[in-house]
């Protein structure tokens, strides 16, 4: 089951990924429009400002998921460093269990809040503003289960977690 979990974990981390590259691609290439079209046609255009936007929540959102996974996460390990193996290892599995904790809270309020908020929609490209607000749930989601899959993950004797990806 830990190996299932871990697998499928790996997997979405590395979808993700690609989702993030994509949508990073298709962000610049709406803001080097935008500079094109204000000072070389000398017009702007109206949806490329709100696209980027949208789309630097979901990358922002999603490529925070991914680095949960290895916890890559801005941390401090000074501390950590000092104390006994067994007790960084007690407080790595802490760390974790909080980070999915966070995780689930912000999976259930930003579900809640896209419910709240259904039917707008965006100014300029008129889109449903779920678009937008959905990135929060979903990462919550996503992160939950890069959380839960390193929790549960075996730790070898230096207290890190053990890659058992097969």
């Amino acid at each position: 089951m830990i190996h299932l979990l871990d697998r499928l974990s790996y997997w979405t981390a590395r979808a993700t990924n690609w989702v993030v590259i994509v949508m990073t691609v298709v962000m610049m290439t709406s803001l080097i429009l935008q500079v094109y079209s204000r000072y070389v046609l000398g017009s702007s255009l109206v949806w490329s400002e709100e696209l980027a936007l949208m789309l630097f929540t979901w990358t922002t959102l999603l490529a925070a998921t991914s680095i949960l996974r290895d916890m890559a996460h801005v941390r401090l390990d000074v501390l950590i460093s000092y104390l006994p193996r067994g007790f960084q290892a007690f407080w790595n599995r802490v760390i974790t269990l909080v980070i999915l904790l966070f995780c689930i809270a912000l999976a259930v309020s930003g579900y809640e809040y896209t419910v709240s908020t259904m039917g707008q929609v965006s100014a300029a490209m008129r889109l449903p503003i779920e678009v937008l607000h959905l990135a929060a749930p979903v990462c919550g989601v996503l992160g939950a289960l890069h959380a839960l899959a390193r929790f549960f993950k075996p730790v070898d004797e230096a207290g890190q977690p053990k890659e058992i990806i097969g």
